[in-house]
């Protein structure tokens, strides 16, 4: 993959995010969510057989931050996932259970979780999906 590939797999990612976020606070349900998620999350898109692609996602006080590169220091995460599994997961075609326990095209679970150095993992993963996912239409 070269870096022109990988400028456009990053922003991609984080429109989908920003899109995804920007949706969730315009309903009040959600803001008490929102702004209480607090986690610095190493994400990990597994683009080809060996190779991979780390972003980093820091979230405080409402404000979501989605950069390159992994965080060398203190982090409560590490998500490995496929492009195309995190698209299914984010507009809710694959749900929580299916990413942990089934397989993906590169033969390894869909959602793989690291903990990471904070030990603050556990609760993460039971709000993240009320973060990263988009909301049932009513």
């Amino acid at each position: 993959m070269d870096e022109n590939q990988k400028q456009n797999l990053f922003l991609t990612f984080k429109g989908v995010l920003d899109s995804i976020i920007e949706d969730k606070k315009k309903k009040p349900k959600n803001l008490k969510n929102i702004n209480r998620f607090e986690a610095k999350i190493n994400l990990c898109l597994h683009v080809h057989r060996d190779e991979y692609f780390w972003m980093n996602l820091i979230a405080k006080n409402g404000n979501f931050t989605l950069s390159r590169g992994q965080i060398d220091g203190e982090h409560d995460l590490n998500l490995i996932v496929t492009p195309e599994d995190m698209l299914f997961y984010s507009n809710r075609e694959y749900s929580t259970l299916d990413m942990v326990t089934k397989r993906n095209k590169y033969g390894f679970k869909k959602l793989r979780i690291q903990a990471g150095t904070s030990g603050h993992n556990v609760g993460l993963l039971l709000k993240l999906p009320k973060v990263l996912v988009l909301d049932k239409e009513e």
